[in-house]
């Protein structure tokens, strides 16, 4: 069985290559991804990311260098 780590990053990346389909980048909120045996839009795989690695809700994006 997959730990919930490699479950969340399989989705993530789900995530990502769906965001490019099509030819233009689309917005996390309107792509959805399976795991858990549901479907899951970009919020909801973000929070549950943030659940697993204990980041506090409202916690910033790493600066970006130069930031």
């Amino acid at each position: 069985m997959k730990d919930r780590k490699e479950i969340l990053l399989r989705a993530a990346y789900d995530l990502i290559k769906r965001s490019q389909e099509g030819g233009y980048v689309q917005e996390t909120q309107n792509i959805l991804v399976r795991y858990d045996e549901a479907d899951c839009d970009g919020n909801c795989l973000m929070e549950d990311i943030a659940i697993e690695l204990d980041i506090e809700d409202g916690t910033e994006p790493i600066p970006l260098q130069g930031d």
